[in-house]
């Protein structure tokens, strides 16, 4: 028998106190030995039917009298924090509130005139029908309010409860009547835009800034969500204005583990759907525009704090050429080895970003038609990260030879589409060749040199034009800025250079300028250890 007992004849209804609660509970009600288990009450009856109708209401007042018994010592609640998830019937509230829109813009206004003496001709109008619409509208109010009662009726603080439910209820029957809308109309039309033109990752980082505003919106409203994104929804784009705004970046910067990065991005999330919102017409004003002022100074500190970011020095390198060729030894073992000791030799020598490489297919490289040029690879639009980043680069000899012997390795069947690195294969959100490599080689990397959030794989990048500088520095006379921005795929800074110079240059200068690169901007010795190939494959 659940909660219930019998002596002799009589049932008792037994409440059970949470074990971690039997000290508080036992010096509240004033148990003998201090704590206290269980609480037994007679249910006045022998008949067996009887005591199960009567167990469930004499529970909720032992609850009640006992919660009220550590009240009065100051203590906790048996429920202690936790809090009905009553943002949940908001946007329940608010399904009903967007199911019930369309019948009412739908039902006929229209309300029949009651004449003096049912003369219509003669007798004057002493009245109106109710019109449709008037009566779709108190039936959805009604609904309305019966749901909103839950949070009430739920509500350990009676007139706390009745406020929140008046609320809900106010703002549901706003979307019902057409005079608010949710944001989960908008956001079911915005994001379906972004589809096909941002990647997946950044789609994602929009709902985890939503169910983030979603946190905060519950937190504000003194309620308690499941899902935070879908409370979120729930509210009308009509509510948030420039005052929440400030609010949520205030709360925001309270959070642990949210810098200042992850604060500008939820909201420039926000920033950017609102302006959308305008476009479309549901947005008046734009409530975070200028949210993010501040925040790139406090992101400066932030990095110089962690640790500037910064390109390998010449030791690290060659440590970490040299612990990739160890374990190529031990394929089975390491069976990332071989491609993250390709990547050493190729992305500092190329430039190239993470997923560029990983994702080479054969129609990718570029083989000369002239005995004096260089092969090169092509940074197509479809794995480029920017319009600026499609590009071909020039393979000095180094990095030319794993590419050689890449190719070698094919199958004779190989298309076009085949993989240079066919262990790379796609992952995450967005499918992409270099997902996998990432965090197998930020493994490698800790590993090898330990947490060092200075340096990561773009770090590769920062060593290209580090070596690009320093070679012109030493009497390059094709390792300049501009050639540094095309090959490495940025946007030149000038207005001289991106409006005016040309976007590309004749193909030999480009295969001088990395030639000079490597012959006056990397040091002898590391030159050595790139230029190594009998490691025991």
């Amino acid at each position: 028998m659940q909660n219930m007992t019998k002596r002799g004849s009589v049932y008792y209804v037994r409440f059970i106190v949470p074990k971690e609660r039997w000290q508080d509970v036992g010096a509240a009600t004033g148990a003998r030995k201090g704590t206290r288990r269980d609480i037994t009450k007679s249910l006045d009856t022998k008949d067996y039917r009887e005591a199960l109708i009567r167990r469930d209401a004499a529970l909720a007042v032992i609850r009640e009298e006992t919660n009220a018994a550590l009240a009065a010592h100051n203590l906790p609640p048996l429920h202690g924090d936790w809090k009905p998830a009553w943002g949940n019937i908001q946007t329940r509230l608010t399904e009903q509130a967007l199911t019930a829109r369309p019948a009412l813009e739908a039902a006929s206004d229209y309300r029949e005139p009651y004449y003096e003496n049912d003369d219509s001709n003669t007798g004057r109008i002493i009245g109106e029908s109710i019109s449709d619409r008037d009566f779709g509208s108190d039936i959805v109010r009604e609904e309305l309010w019966a749901t909103a009662q839950q949070i009430k009726a739920g509500s350990t603080n009676k007139q706390e409860g009745q406020r929140q439910a008046l609320a809900a209820y106010e703002q549901a029957l706003g979307i019902a009547m057409g005079t608010a809308t949710p944001l989960s109309t908008l956001l079911d039309r915005w994001f379906p835009q972004l589809e096909g033109h941002v990647t997946q990752e950044l789609i994602a980082r929009h709902h985890r800034a939503f169910t983030r505003f979603g946190q905060y919106l519950a937190t504000a409203h003194g309620v308690q969500t499941d899902h935070p994104e879908g409370y979120a929804r729930s509210i009308p784009i009509e509510r948030i204005d420039r005052r929440i705004a400030g609010c949520f970046r205030e709360w925001l910067e309270t959070l642990p583990n949210v810098g200042p990065r992850v604060v500008s991005c939820h909201l420039s999330t926000m920033n950017t759907f609102w302006k959308w919102a305008q476009d479309v017409g549901y947005a008046e004003v734009n409530p975070w525009d200028g949210s993010t002022r501040g925040l790139k100074k406090k992101i400066a500190k932030a990095s110089r704090e962690r640790g500037e970011k910064r390109p390998y020095t010449d030791d690290e390198l060659i440590t970490l050429l040299t612990q990739a060729r160890e374990r190529l030894q031990h394929p089975k073992k390491w069976p990332w080895a071989r491609v993250i000791h390709d990547m050493l030799r190729l992305a500092p020598l190329t430039g190239c970003r993470q997923n560029e490489l990983a994702s080479l297919t054969v129609g990718r490289i570029i083989k000369p038609t002239q005995p004096d040029q260089l092969w090169r690879i092509s940074v197509t639009e479809e794995v480029s990260k920017t319009r600026s980043a499609t590009r071909e680069v020039p393979l000095h000899p180094i990095a030319q030879e794993v590419i050689a012997q890449r190719l070698a390795e094919l199958p004779p069947e190989h298309t076009q589409a085949t993989q240079i690195f066919p262990e790379c294969k796609p992952g995450g959100r967005d499918a992409k060749p270099g997902h996998y490599l990432s965090k197998r080689y930020a493994t490698f990397l800790r590993s090898v040199l330990g947490e060092n959030p200075e340096i990561d794989f773009h770090s590769f990048r920062r060593c290209f034009s580090t070596f690009m500088t320093t070679a012109e520095a030493n009497g390059a006379q094709h390792c300049s800025a501009l050639v540094l921005d095309h090959l490495i795929g940025h946007r030149p800074a000038s207005l001289a250079h991106n409006t005016y110079a040309a976007k590309r240059f004749d193909w030999s200068l480009y295969d001088k300028a990395i030639m000079e690169m490597v012959d006056k901007g990397i040091h002898e010795h590391l030159k050595e250890w790139l230029n190594q190939t009998n490691f025991g494959i």
